[in-house]
């Protein structure tokens, strides 16, 4: 199990990858933190598969010069959508709050044209990464 997860991960962090890539071919990222939308009260309730759909997947990927900020479903390969592009100098910004557990982290990220920071969970399997990603900030 835990190798398929894994290998998922090594997918989802390629697509990432590619997706900035896509955008700005003379970028190069350095580092990729996989994370989920918060789960809201609702979405418990419609519960299993069919509350996973609509549930969004994060991509923070750092590269030499910007925070980019990827957004898309949690049931698709890779990311499909642009939230934000931040210089690295002012990525620091970007992060709200941190709150590291054991098996859940979460931090909320200052988006612009919201008004309250996005909160984004990150798997005690991106950890190493998370924890990369807040140093280089």
């Amino acid at each position: 199990m835990k190798t398929e997860v894994m290998d998922r991960k090594l997918a989802l962090v390629s697509a990432a990858r590619r997706a900035v890539l896509r955008l700005d071919e003379s970028e190069r990222p350095r580092l990729v933190v996989l994370g989920v939308g918060a789960t809201t009260n609702w979405l418990l309730a419609v519960g299993g598969l069919i509350g996973l759909m609509f549930q969004e997947a994060y991509y923070l990927a750092v590269t030499d010069r910007s925070v980019y900020v990827l957004r898309g479903p949690r049931t698709e390969m890779g990311p499909n959508r642009l939230m934000h592009v931040v210089p690295l100098a002012e990525g620091a910004g970007l992060v709200a709050k941190v709150k590291l557990g054991r098996t859940w982290n979460s931090l909320r990220l200052r988006l612009p044209g919201r008004r309250r920071p996005v909160r984004v969970k990150v798997s005690v399997f991106s950890r190493a990464e998370l924890d990369r990603f807040l140093a280089k900030l």
